[in-house]
């Protein structure tokens, strides 16, 4: 990698972790860029260098979050369907690796957590299923990805309201449904 090229990652990674770490203490949107770039020690042609606005800065953090939950997924060796549908246990995995991310569970509880629902959902959507030219396959696959990933960010929200076991079944039912042989 060129020094261009080491640089560009080593600032990215800066601005990321910075706005992570002040993202504790306040709601994401509350967060400026001169803020930012003062807790980073940057000025600000080096944010605008990379992003055009600090949503740019948070959907490339949310990307970052989602492809870790999706990594440690598929790193499980188990098969990925049960009885029709995705294997419960692949679920969980799924379920737990989400959970332990604390910034995106951060990003899903916070009180402007609606904003970045579809932040959330695209980046899952652009990691499992890339582009696809088959509509037949890639719009179904979709809708239960957004399907999916709208009822845990619901349950998040709540307070996680009902068993865990409970969202995990619904998830496995959903998927059965879903992977039924279309006729078109």
């Amino acid at each position: 990698m060129d020094l261009r090229k080491k640089r560009i990652v080593r600032t990215k990674t800066l601005l990321k972790s910075t706005f992570i770490a002040l993202m504790e203490s306040r709601s994401p949107h509350e967060i400026t860029v001169v803020e930012l770039c003062r807790a980073a020690r940057l000025n600000r042609s080096s944010f605008y260098a990379h992003y055009g606005y600090m949503d740019d800065l948070i959907r490339d953090i949310v990307f970052d979050c989602v492809a870790e939950v999706c990594d440690s997924v598929n790193r499980s060796p188990l098969d990925m369907t049960e009885d029709g549908g995705i294997h419960r246990r692949r679920i969980a995995i799924y379920l737990d690796a989400f959970l332990s991310n604390d910034t995106l569970r951060r990003l899903c509880t916070c009180e402007d957590s609606d904003l970045f629902r579809a932040d959330i959902v695209s980046a899952h959507v652009k990691i499992t299923l890339g582009s696809q030219d088959d509509p037949k396959w890639y719009y179904p696959a979709y809708f239960q990805n957004t399907g999916v990933l709208n009822l845990i960010l619901e349950w998040l929200k709540s307070g996680m309201n009902a068993p865990k076991e409970h969202i995990i079944e619904i998830i496995h039912q959903f998927s059965k449904a879903m992977y039924y042989p279309y006729e078109y």
